[in-house]
């Protein structure tokens, strides 16, 4: 073997045996920066470590002073013995990157854990108690404690990566970006839960008696739901791409440029959602300023009072006869229930009140009559035709968000089969 450097013979032993420099470092009790400078002949190891540097690879000091193998069928050997520890040493990699895949996986629980805790806890406070503000306070306490705790997980558990290993340094860089993506599930769990939460601190009247179990339900998931499009939408567009930049995150050539096309028609879609979303709410602002709830209630308008006492008389007749149709004449109760008089115009007539939800009686100055009748059936009716208007108007928003929505995935799913 043509003679080399102790430097370049320790490294080229090195890489035979499939070893990193901080590996070599630590079996030695130096830094891997130390191990550099050997490797690149700018310091020699003290003698001291001579011995154990020769245990280590398997040759004797001499050789390892003199930089060479003493023979041909030594180096020959010795060669088989490294393809072997380096056979040896990618098991041992493998099952070290699998132990700490499981482990971060493990702990991940605890964040996961500490969010449940946190819904239970605000659960408890609201329904039992009627806490609902006090529940919230103590659910965001686990959700930051969870939050906490899985970002320590995630710096305690990534590799550093050795630019010199490149047979290891991609495994280090997928394994990091799992890590790293699972911790994102995690952040995206504590964040909705913190708005499902929120509604029973910010919707009552009074926060402090929260909501109702049903109310919650509702509310939650909209915040949730709401919560979850908007953070969805930052993250791929600015939080991602900080994450590659800052190479906590890593994807191959194809992968990246998948996203990047992804990001871009996201953006494209949050403006066009925005545009859209601007029109409906104009639209929505319209049609509430011009149209209310009482637009949809018929009333019955008289400007004489005897076509108004027979309308009224015919009215309680009418229901009279209708609540007590299945009962013989000679058989009805002799009282006439609620059966009032009243007087206009000085004459008398008889009504039921519980039909009307408004009667309003006008005389003007020139003895002109002006009567408006609101039956009760009539509100009941308006009120649910302005139900439905709001509904509608609430269901384009849900359609207009639904479209964009389910357009985003559809082209991310063709762009991923092709």
């Amino acid at each position: 073997m043509e003679k080399k450097s102790i430097g370049k013979f320790i490294s080229a032993l090195r890489k035979a045996n499939g070893m990193t420099q901080r590996e070599l470092g630590e079996k030695l009790f130096v830094s891997d920066k130390t191990v550099s400078r050997w490797e690149c002949d700018e310091c020699t190891p003290e003698l001291s470590l001579i011995p154990s540097i020769a245990e280590i690879f398997g040759i004797t000091t001499d050789e390892l002073l003199r930089g060479e193998r003493n023979n041909p069928d030594r180096e020959a050997v010795s060669e088989d013995v490294a393809s072997k520890q380096k056979a040896k040493s990618d098991k041992q990699f493998k099952l070290m990157l699998h132990s700490r895949e499981k482990k971060f996986t493990n702990l991940s629980f605890i964040s996961i854990g500490l969010i449940i805790v946190g819904l239970i806890a605000a659960m408890i406070c609201n329904l039992g108690f009627s806490r609902g503000l006090l529940g919230f306070c103590l659910a965001s306490v686990f959700f930051v404690a969870a939050t906490i705790c899985q970002i320590c997980f995630t710096v305690s558990f990534r590799l550093l990566i050795d630019e010199e290993d490149e047979e290891h340094a991609e495994k280090i860089k997928l394994a990091n970006t799992d890590m790293v993506l699972n911790s994102v599930k995690a952040f995206f769990g504590v964040l909705l839960a913190f708005a499902f939460c929120l509604p029973i601190a910010v919707i009552p009247y009074n926060s402090y008696y929260g909501l109702a179990f049903d109310s919650w339900l509702m509310f939650g998931a909209l915040f949730a739901a709401v919560t979850f499009l908007f953070a969805f939408c930052i993250y791929k567009i600015f939080v991602f791409k900080m994450l590659i930049d800052k190479e906590l995150i890593w994807l191959d050539e194809q992968t990246l440029e998948n996203v990047n096309k992804d990001t871009k028609l996201l953006k494209k879609l949050c403006i066009g959602f925005a545009i859209t979303l601007a029109l409906l709410l104009l639209i929505t602002y319209i049609l509430t300023s011009f149209v209310s709830e009482s637009t949809f209630i018929k009333r019955e308008r008289f400007d004489d009072p005897d076509e108004f006492i027979e309308y009224m008389q015919s009215g309680y007749d009418a229901w009279y006869e209708e609540g007590y149709g299945d009962v013989p004449q000679n058989q009805l109760p002799i009282y006439e229930p609620n059966k009032k008089w009243a007087e206009i115009d000085g004459k008398e007539y008889y009504y039921n009140p519980i039909l009307y939800e408004s009667i309003n009686i006008l005389q003007h100055e020139n003895g002109e009559w002006e009567i408006v009748v609101t039956t009760d059936e009539a509100d009941q009716n308006g009120q649910v035709m302005y139900s439905i208007l709001n509904a509608g108007l609430l269901s384009l928003h849900v359609i207009n968000l639904a479209i964009f929505v389910i357009w985003y995935f559809v082209k991310t799913k063709k762009r991923k089969h092709k």
